[in-house]
């Protein structure tokens, strides 16, 4: 989340329930591993939306913020949970925010789609720092590589932005997952 967010109109959530179970949160209220289900996710959602913690209230996927994901962009449909990135952004760039895309259902059939190197190549080509993820396993940190690459450029050259893809995935896939430590305790709704 950054200062100023608003939401894209006409956009909600629907069924999706991708960020109850994907993100680590580390909160004085409410603690939750990466790769747990919230306990309180139920068929159609979250089942205490009305009073869910502040930090969930306070936090909605790119998807709901950044216009430029279309419709079909919503997680729990895409295979992709887009999050607006402020770490690890080279002072190159001259902005402090970027877009991360969390590769959450298919990795490598998502990084085939068109749709999807579109959008890569627009990123890349544009300098806006872009991101590759893969979540870790349960309780572990994500796995996150920058796209802004001249390897990437070079493949994009070449009209090989598929092949670039699924080197970054292959890196992924062979990351070394680390833990994700809780620094807070009290209310822990992992599953």
């Amino acid at each position: 989340m950054w200062d100023g967010m608003t939401l894209v109109p006409g956009r909600d959530c629907g069924g999706c329930t991708v960020c109850c179970t994907v993100p680590r949160i580390d909160q004085p209220d409410i603690q939750k591993v990466s790769g747990a289900t919230c306990r309180h996710r139920g068929a159609q959602g979250c089942a205490v939306y009305e009073t869910r913690p502040q930090v969930c209230r306070g936090f909605y996927c790119a998807w709901r913020t950044v216009e430029i994901f279309g419709d079909g962009w919503r997680p729990d449909l895409s295979g992709v949970f887009p999050q607006v990135e402020t770490r690890g952004i080279p002072p190159a760039f001259g902005m402090e925010t970027g877009i991360d895309l969390m590769l959450v259902g298919n990795p490598l059939k998502t990084v085939r789609q068109r749709w999807f190197q579109d959008f890569v190549v627009t990123g890349v080509m544009n300098a806006i720092p872009l991101f590759l993820s893969l979540p870790g396993p349960r309780g572990h940190h994500a796995a996150q590589v920058l796209l802004n690459t001249e390897q990437m450029r070079g493949a994009i050259a070449r009209g090989a932005v598929k092949d670039g893809l699924e080197a970054a995935l292959k890196i992924l896939r062979g990351w070394d997952f680390q833990p994700a430590g809780m620094t807070h305790a009290g209310y822990d709704v992992s599953t």
